[in-house]
């Protein structure tokens, strides 16, 4: 009867895990495996009476290496009936140990459209970081179809014979053209079953230095063979770069005309990376696009992956701008005039020693400091700076351009430009006679705006003349994009009259619109004008004004897990989202409150783009029954590199781990000697093992997947 009644309370408590079970499902599908898991275990436990302990540490389901990475490098095309055709294969380890593997085709010695005669046997080895290319010789049956061949690839790995890694190759069998004297075999005109087959042997090459140096111009040569059968007609080379990566004062796309079957082409790349870029081998897409015999439109597209070296220079010129330029359009030839303009740093860090300086073409001589040294320019501010310059009465008539400028102290090359110019107006001695109006200083109320918020323009109005007043002046203010709408006013207004060398200055309000992209964008002033004789100017300006976006960080509600017990390992995982327009820059994530912790839970996200996703996992170990509270913190940067953190609050109920009061087993089931073992205890402490073993391993496995993911990128 005991035993009877021991089954059917075991039963019962069966049951209840599984309605447990069931309403957790739509929650928490993780956590419904973890309780299934633990149920049947726990039940064939009470029902066999014997110990079962996991065996789960140790054990790895073999799953393919994804920092090792293929990619083809050679021996796209072939024709019917070709033999030692070499079909290229470039493998690279990227993970952080060494791998040993062996690589072999499914190819067949004999039969089949595309045959291994001397299949590949050898054994390779590659450290972390290294790469290598192996050739697979391959012959093509005469009858081969006409069409695309796949060529399955494995690397097995030669400690455990596991696969390492598959993929395959493509070889495209193609027909032969006609020879040249047939009808269409000139290569020029299209003949009735012919199959023109684009195809190009692709080399490359840096100078001075074979790898990209950060802070330095690398020349970037692309050689290429039309090893096709049609001419490439209007052939266009196209460089596709990382970020970060930039070509230095030129396109990314350069035109080489018409490239005939067999010939070859060159073009070069002067490129430049940023000073904050990692060390390490990028991916730089080349696309050659063009036309073939039948005028259709065809491309080929390779990867090319070339080291950078970050240069570690003092000096960061990553997001430095000149901004804010106010110089007037026309001064009269003996009259001093006044160039301001700003230098912001909207990068993430400051930019070390630099110069600033204003260089005028002859003619134009200045009367203030032109250059001017800074230690710094901390990322997020802004420098102002202001030349005054003159004319001579006998400066020719002509249009002067003034270079704006900063460079490196430590002579590295490196810097900014910016060019603005000047007409002077040579008018001998009647010169007096035109009147000047200018924008001579404007604000908005701070370094920038802010995305689908209004803002007060002040604009201070200068007449230059000493001789004459103004008068009936209308202002217009135009913003080319529309960025900036006025809001409560017409985009112009009235100005009665200003005194000779007076200024008078001006407001309006202007809203920015919500999706304005984040840059500085500028403004158009014209202005219109009568002199005191009733003779009629015109004049424009142009301002500038950097906009901002609001950054939006999205965390999701956080879901206790179910049963939550003191001493009990557990974890959480929260998803967040980046809703914003703009990046988030050093993502950093962190959770504390009154629990411990078996490991850090800090969590470095690194750059956010946005409208993408993450989620962050923390582990806990309750300290004692009742509430407990914590907090997810999230600190990052935003665009002008001002820290923002972000707090998430949770509390979660902590329960006593449950006792279970079993009665005493017969005493003739008992061993006659040294005690009972105490199974219920251990299968309980299983249970809990077992938990915990799971969420660490799956939390575990998502790192690595995360960091794998940071890596390809």
């Amino acid at each position: 009867m005991k035993d009877t009644k021991s089954k059917s309370e075991i039963f019962a408590k069966d049951k209840i895990i599984q309605k447990t079970r069931k309403n957790l499902d739509t929650r928490n599908r993780s956590a419904t495996f973890v309780h299934r898991t633990l149920s049947i275990l726990l039940a064939l436990l009470l029902l066999a009476g014997l110990p079962v302990l996991p065996e789960m540490e140790g054990q790895v389901f073999a799953a393919e290496n994804t920092s090792v990475k293929l990619s083809q490098t050679g021996g796209y095309f072939a024709f019917p009936g070709d033999t030692n055709i070499a079909l290229t294969l470039r493998v690279e380890n990227r993970g952080n140990n060494p791998v040993t593997f062996q690589a072999k085709t499914s190819l067949s010695k004999d039969t089949g459209a595309i045959r291994e005669p001397n299949p590949s046997s050898a054994t390779v080895t590659l450290e972390a970081g290294a790469s290598t290319e192996l050739i697979f010789y391959v012959d093509i049956a005469r009858n081969a179809d006409i069409k695309t061949h796949s060529v399955p690839v494995i690397l097995i790995n030669k400690s455990d014979g596991s696969i390492l890694r598959s993929g395959s190759l493509e070889l495209q069998v193609i027909k032969k053209s006609l020879p040249p004297g047939v009808i269409g075999g000139d290569g020029e005109s299209p003949v009735s079953g012919i199959i023109y087959t684009p195809a190009l042997d692709l080399v490359h090459k840096l100078s001075p230095t074979d790898s990209i140096v950060s802070g330095s111009v690398t020349n970037l040569t692309l050689s290429f063979v039309n090893s096709g059968n049609t001419t490439m007609k209007n052939t266009i080379v196209t460089l596709g770069l990382p970020e970060g990566i930039t070509v230095s004062n030129g396109s990314n796309s350069l035109s080489v005309g018409y490239v005939t079957i067999g010939s070859s082409k060159t073009v070069t790349f002067p490129i430049i990376a940023d000073e904050d870029v990692k060390t390490k081998n990028y991916p730089f897409s080349v696309k050659i696009e063009f036309d073939d015999q039948n005028n259709e439109t065809r491309s080929i597209e390779q990867t090319l992956y070339l080291p950078v070296q970050g240069s570690g220079s003092a000096a960061s010129f990553s997001g430095l701008s000149i901004t804010n330029i106010s110089v007037p359009q026309q001064v009269l030839s003996g009259q001093d005039f006044t160039l301001s303009f700003k230098v912001t740093n909207t990068g993430a860090s400051g930019t070390g020693p630099v110069k600033v300086y204003a260089e005028a073409q002859d003619g134009l001589v200045n009367r203030t400091q032109n250059a001017f040294i800074e230690q710094n320019i901390p990322a997020g501010e802004s420098k102002s700076y202001s030349v005054t310059y003159f004319t001579k009465d006998s400066t020719p008539e002509t249009n002067y351009i003034i270079k704006l400028a900063v460079e490196s102290t430590s002579g590295s090359g490196e810097g900014v430009q910016q060019y603005t110019g000047v007409y002077v107006k040579n008018m001998g001695t009647d010169s007096i006679k035109t009147p000047l109006l200018m924008v001579s200083n404007y604000s908005y109320g701070g370094s920038f705006v802010q995305a689908g918020d209004e803002f007060r323009l002040d604009l201070g109005l200068q007449n230059t003349s000493s001789a004459h007043t103004l008068r009936n002046i209308k202002v217009t203010l135009d913003s080319p994009d529309g960025t900036f709408i006025p809001v409560r006013s017409s985009n112009s207004f009235f100005i009665n009259r200003i005194d000779k060398n007076g200024t008078v200055n001006q407001s309006m309000y202007l809203s920015v619109k919500p999706d304005a992209e984040q840059k500085t964008t500028s403004i158009n002033v014209s202005m219109s004008y009568e002199d005191t004789e009733g003779n009629a100017f015109t004049a424009t300006d142009v301002i500038s004004i950097p906009v901002m976006q609001d950054t939006r960080l999205i965390v999701d509600d956080i879901i206790a897990p179910p049963e939550l017990y003191v001493g009990m390992p557990n974890g959480v995982s929260v998803d967040f989202y980046n809703m914003g327009r703009t990046k988030l820059h050093n993502l950093r994530i962190n959770a504390e409150g009154d629990f411990d912790t078996m490991e850090s839970n800090s969590y470095y996200a690194g750059n956010m783009e946005p409208g993408t996703t993450d989620s962050y996992d923390f582990s806990f170990i309750p300290r004692e029954t009742g509430t407990m509270s914590g907090k997810i913190i999230f600190t990052y940067e935003d665009a002008s590199g001002h820290q923002q953190v972000y707090e998430k609050e949770f509390q979660f109920q902590i329960m006593d781990m449950p006792v279970w009061n079993e009665e005493p087993w017969p005493p003739e089931e008992m061993p006659s000697e040294g005690g009972g073992i105490p199974w219920l205890p251990i299968g309980i402490g299983a249970a809990v093992v077992i938990a915990a073993a799971i969420f660490f391993i799956r939390r575990h496995r998502k790192k690595k997947i995360n960091e794998e993911m940071e890596i390809n990128e």
